[in-house]
């Protein structure tokens, strides 16, 4: 009779970064699988929640299936959501896992794994802020002593701005592809203080296409800074701001956070897995304190 060793010894423990362009799964030390996003990925996300379960199974499910220890034993997944999320979307998210082949799934907020993927001593008694742009939601959380203290959340990214760019486009007849609208993103960016036009197609500048977009997003985040407790504020003036996520390498977004809020903001070193890796090194302090469920 063969004897299997204590499950402790055998389950393998993931991390999960379920992401409107791009869904990692974080595996150990080193590994990570990484998955862009299809069509039946596009279907089953929105504002970088979960919205159609069946979707979600279909493409978690081959992935989980690479991490199935003996082919069997399905693994134990930290999951990373945006801070705003509802109850409904969480236990959408949770069960969507579950079905794909997860034994047990515990849920993180993403700008908490994107502050610790990003080097930030998230223990400092100071607080800490970070803002964690990404394709379907622009995430921000304000960290002190490991816990989350405040955050906002605005169901918009990338991927809106990309549409914006394409329908602006399409208003001055001019077609042009999502990836058309992703090359002029990166490569002009948005507009900053002082700065020249930025390139056309069509007559549309991308820069005045996504401009609504950016306002947005600075506005919901400088509004959040201004409600915070004024010791809090003094605290994230003094530690500055660190920006991640894909939206953080858009050109000139760095610069327009500084206009707006006055504060020194940072891009971490590797803002598009930040929050994976955060969630990887989060992943054993939940081990340990057998916070699976």
């Amino acid at each position: 009779m063969l004897l299997l060793p204590s499950h402790k010894f055998w389950r393998q423990d993931v991390a999960l970064d379920v992401g409107t362009a791009t869904t990692r799964v974080a595996i150990g030390e080193h590994r990570l699988i990484e998955q862009p996003s299809e069509t039946i990925v596009k279907r089953a996300l929105r504002g970088g929640v979960v919205v159609d379960g069946d979707a979600a199974v279909a493409f978690l499910k081959p992935l989980l299936t690479q991490v199935r220890v003996f082919g069997v034993v399905g693994p134990r997944v930290l999951a990373c959501a945006p801070s705003d999320v509802k109850l409904n979307e969480r236990q959408l998210l949770i069960e969507s896992i579950v079905k794909a082949g997860a034994s047990s799934v515990v849920v993180i907020p993403e700008p908490l794994a994107a502050a610790v993927g990003a080097g930030t001593d998230v223990s400092s008694p100071y607080a800490q802020m970070v803002i964690d742009i990404g394709e379907g939601v622009s995430d921000c959380a304000v960290i002190q002593s490991s816990k989350i203290l405040a955050t906002c959340a605005v169901r918009s990214g990338c991927a809106r701005m990309r549409r914006e760019i394409v329908q602006t486009a399409e208003r001055n007849d001019s077609a042009i592809s999502d990836g058309d609208a992703e090359a002029l993103l990166r490569s002009h960016g948005v507009a900053v203080t002082g700065s020249s036009s930025l390139g056309s197609v069509g007559g549309a500048f991308p820069s005045a296409a996504v401009e609504p977009v950016v306002e947005e997003i600075l506005g919901t985040i400088d509004m959040f800074l201004r409600d915070l407790p004024h010791s809090l504020g003094c605290e994230i003036i003094d530690s500055g701001i660190w920006l991640s996520g894909g939206g953080a390498l858009i050109p000139g977004i760095r610069e327009r956070f500084e206009e707006r809020t006055g504060i020194s903001v940072r891009t971490v070193g590797n803002p598009l897995l930040a929050v994976i890796e955060g969630a990887r090194i989060i992943l054993p302090v939940v081990t340990a304190l057998n916070q699976w469920r």
